[in-house]
């Protein structure tokens, strides 16, 4: 039981503490090196790391509603607020992480609106640099 406890933390520090904090120096403490964001195209640890610098200015906040995890597998039920010229955008998302000997191998996140496309114009940035 504690192990699905310890999953929970990890998936809730990765969502509070990186992708709304901004904590990039977490990175490759959290996502294990094997790491793969599907609905990103598949992206890797390290060109995540590369997004996660753009999206700061996202103002991305996250309020987690309900953890479930059973095995190595963690679903996560939330809101995510994103802000946009001074325009806030909320979706409803969920997330499915696999998290092996503490770290997040996969992380394949849903959301209506379909969060990629409220990111877009953040990421965007790392695609020009």
């Amino acid at each position: 039981m504690a192990n699905l406890e310890q999953n929970k933390a990890v998936v809730r520090r990765f969502m509070t503490e990186v992708l709304q904090g901004g904590n990039l120096d977490l990175v490759d403490e959290i996502l294990a090196r094997d790491y793969v964001n599907t609905s990103m195209g598949n992206v890797d640890r390290t060109g995540f790391k590369a997004m996660l610098g753009a999206l700061k200015s996202a103002g991305l906040t996250f309020d987690v509603k309900e953890l479930v995890a059973e095995g190595d597998s963690v679903v996560a039920r939330f809101t995510v607020s994103v802000t946009q010229s001074g325009q806030k955008t909320t979706a409803m998302g969920l997330t499915y992480y696999r998290v092996v000997n503490g770290k997040i191998t996969i992380d394949e996140p849903l959301s209506s609106p379909d969060l990629g496309q409220l990111l877009a114009p953040f990421l965007a940035q790392v695609a020009h640099a």
